[in-house]
C-alpha cells in the first residue's frame, strides 16, 4: 500500500478548489493509499510522464476532470508525493525544475 504525502505547496493549492473538487481528490487519494503496485497506478489514472518532465507522474480522475496532481512515485518503499495541484492547462509548463529535482532521488 502507498503512503501518500503533499507538499506545502500542493496544500496550498488543495485548499484553494472549490469544496466539491477538494472532497473528490480527497476521496481520490485514499483510492491511491490503497493501492500496492505501479500497475495499479497506471490502471487508477496514473501515467509517467516522459521527454523533460520524466520523473514525475500526473494522477488524474473523472471527478476532477481539469486538475492534476503532478508527484513522484518511490516505488522501494511505496511513497507517493503530490508536488503540485494545478489545472489542466497549466500543470505541464515551467515544471522542469521539479522534474529534474525528482530524477535525482
Amino acid at each position: 500500500m502507498y503512503s501518500v504525502n503533499f507538499s506545502s505547496k500542493a496544500k496550498k493549492q488543495v485548499q484553494k478548489l472549490e469544496k466539491d473538487i477538494k472532497n473528490a481528490v480527497r476521496d481520490y487519494v485514499r483510492k491511491l493509499e490503497t493501492l500496492s503496485s505501479s500497475l495499479d497506478l497506471y490502471n487508477n489514472g496514473g501515467t509517467e510522464l516522459v521527454g523533460n518532465l520524466k520523473g514525475l507522474w500526473r494522477f488524474k480522475d473523472k471527478s476532477f476532470k481539469d486538475i492534476r496532481l503532478l508527484g513522484t512515485v518511490e516505488n522501494s518503499v511505496l511513497i507517493i508525493t503530490i508536488l503540485a495541484v494545478e489545472g489542466r492547462a497549466s500543470s505541464y509548463k515551467n515544471k522542469d525544475k521539479m522534474a529534474k529535482t525528482a530524477r535525482k532521488k
